[in-house]
């Protein structure tokens, strides 16, 4: 359910006036801070979007911070929204991301926010697609990493050590489990709050018959504070972090 004064306050933003005063846009914290609440759902994510979209377009406003926002709401709306709906915000994220990069070349918000919503549109576009995309993914995940290897809590070393891990191996692609390892080793290392880098890291030592470290990874898993995408993933991890501890813990 989408709280009364979040409605209120997006459509009087959307209903103000041209002239209005400044200070009515939202700051890029404030937009920060609501994506980050417990239960974050469609509605409330597509109201931070159009509350972005409007900042943007006031007079004054710090373009590079409300691009990389908006790239990054994009990219959470793809994951939160029903089926038929997700490349149509994916594609918006990439929009937004270039525009970063146009206006902001040198930082690694543009890059990462980039790989990400391609990212995304590989996964709603299927096999062949996503096979299209990922030079273009790597590529954009490798610059982020020469820029800053800890944006978004390690995201460039997370998503790298993901595709490893999910992509068939050579020759058919570039899949390598000593590669997911690595970088998904110093995901955690470098954002040991966040509950993916250690299940995605958990996952690839079960790969890789390493079962004393998954253990590990898992129940750090458990105790961690913080999710990649958005604050409801972060049960998700910890569900699927106790399935797999059952799982080994069985004889």
């Amino acid at each position: 359910m989408v709280p009364a004064l979040l409605i209120l306050g997006f459509l009087t933003l959307m209903a103000a006036p041209a002239a209005a005063s400044p200070a009515a846009s939202p700051e890029p914290a404030e937009i920060d801070a609501l994506l980050q609440k417990p239960g974050l759902n469609l509605a409330q994510a597509q109201a931070a979007l159009g509350r972005g979209e409007a900042a943007l377009a006031s007079p004054g406003a710090p373009r590079p911070a409300w691009l990389e926002r908006l790239a990054r709401i994009s990219f959470i709306l793809g994951d939160l929204a029903p089926q038929g709906q997700r490349q149509a915000y994916y594609e918006k994220g990439l929009a937004y991301a270039d525009r970063l990069l146009q206006e902001s070349p040198p930082g690694v918000a543009g890059h990462y926010w980039k790989a990400l919503n391609l990212c995304g549109l590989a996964e709603v576009g299927g096999k062949l697609k996503g096979f299209k995309l990922l030079p273009r993914i790597l590529e954009e995940l490798q610059n982020s990493l020469t820029v800053d290897p800890a944006y978004d809590q390690a995201g460039a070393h997370r998503v790298l050590g993901r595709i490893y891990y999910e992509a068939p191996g050579r020759p058919f692609s570039v899949g390598d489990l000593e590669k997911s390892r690595q970088h998904l080793s110093a995901a955690a290392r470098l954002a040991p709050e966040n509950s993916t880098n250690h299940l995605y890291l958990a996952e690839t030592w079960l790969r890789l018959n390493q079962l004393a470290q998954a253990r590990r990874e898992l129940e750090l898993t458990l105790t961690a504070t913080g999710h990649a995408v958005h604050p409801g993933g972060l049960e998700e991890d910890r569900r699927e972090a106790r399935r797999l501890l059952e799982e080994l813990a069985r004889p």
